[in-house]
């Protein structure tokens, strides 16, 4: 019976998607890594990962369409979840990884909690936050809410889920958004809500072993324009401790007008969940920094040099050789034919 009950409150669950009702309405464009689909929120992590709630795609294929805030729609390839009925009760985790068929465009990123830190763990009267697409007559809109941590099971291998509450809750259109902490680090998303006062969330970090298998991939930025030197801070969810030396030193880092003259990505080892720093120096035109393979930055998309013109062909002059006109030694040949002829 306690599986039944189990499942039926899962089900319950699925039969909506929660969105921030009573929070903060923030701009689509400030947050490009957020994207919607299917009556869900969903962020992007490692170029062409979609984090985003179990229960979304439960009962469907993950051949979807999602909506970017640039206003384009990308097709999803596959799924990978926690969210699986057939698991033993304690493992049910109301997450998933959606892998895109290519990179989704960001110029800017949330960046994962360091889920193996202790001071990551989610705790009672913690402040969060989380930014969803409420619905508004079947609209999404986006909005943002601040709340705190009322209850939660201490013990991370009975479960994943913890409560909040405060002046904002979910509604129907944002499952799968991401929870974050006072550091705008995500630790959780979203997944349920309904009553004035409190919405629920599965934590992040008895899922971080399975999150880091099914990304494996450098987070960052897609999309970046500027010109010169810059910093990026970008982070590893590899699955082991890596680096970007050995990229850079067999010359497959970047491509085009961009290079990485330094930072702490290549001479620091870096832990899953760490972050380091690229220094970059760019011109005025389109290049690549490729962090895994199909995994790129890339700088000043579109801006190519300008071909050159070719030459206009010289026109013949007067009296050429060529255009039918008559050189020197045309009229002395009709000279000599001419005399020829008194002759």
């Amino acid at each position: 019976m306690k599986t039944v009950a189990l499942l039926l409150a899962i089900a319950s669950l699925s039969s909506t998607v929660y969105a921030v009702e009573g929070g903060q309405d923030v701009n689509w464009q400030d947050y490009p890594y957020l994207v919607e689909v299917h009556g869900c929120t969903g962020t992007v992590l490692g170029g062409n990962k979609v984090l985003l709630a179990g229960h979304c795609f439960w009962g469907t294929t993950p051949q979807q369409t999602l909506s970017l805030a640039n206003g384009e729609a990308i097709n999803g390839l596959s799924m990978k979840t926690l969210y699986d009925t057939d698991l033993p009760e304690n493992e049910i985790i109301d997450v998933a990884i959606w892998t895109i068929e290519k990179n989704i465009p960001t110029s800017n990123i949330a960046f994962v909690a360091d889920l193996n830190a202790p001071e990551t763990k989610v705790e009672l009267g913690d402040e969060i936050s989380f930014i969803g697409f409420g619905r508004d007559n079947h609209i999404p809109k986006l909005g943002r809410a601040i709340n705190t941590v009322t209850w939660m099971i201490n013990d991370l291998s009975e479960s994943a889920r913890f409560d909040y509450s405060g002046t904002a809750h979910s509604v129907p259109g944002d499952s799968g958004a991401p929870i974050l902490n006072i550091y705008n680090n995500i630790i959780g998303v979203n997944t349920s809500g309904g009553s004035t006062t409190s919405s629920g969330g599965e934590r992040l970090r008895k899922a971080k072993d399975w999150l880091l298998q099914n990304i494996n991939a450098w987070h960052s930025p897609t999309e970046l324009m500027f010109t010169g030197d810059n910093t990026l801070d970008i982070q590893s969810l590899h699955v082991n401790p890596t680096n970007l030396a050995e990229r850079q030193n067999n010359g497959t880092l970047t491509t085009g007008d961009v290079s990485v003259t330094g930072g702490t990505c290549l001479t620091d080892t870096i832990e899953p969940f760490g972050t380091c720093t690229l220094e970059m120096t760019a011109g005025q035109y389109e290049g690549k920094v490729i962090l895994d393979d199909g995994n790129e930055i890339t700088i000043n998309r579109g801006k190519k040099p300008t071909p050159p013109i070719p030459p206009t062909p010289p026109t013949p002059k007067d009296g050429g050789s060529g255009g039918g006109s008559i050189g020197w030694l045309g009229l002395l040949g009709l000279l000599g034919c001419a005399l020829r002829r008194k002759n």
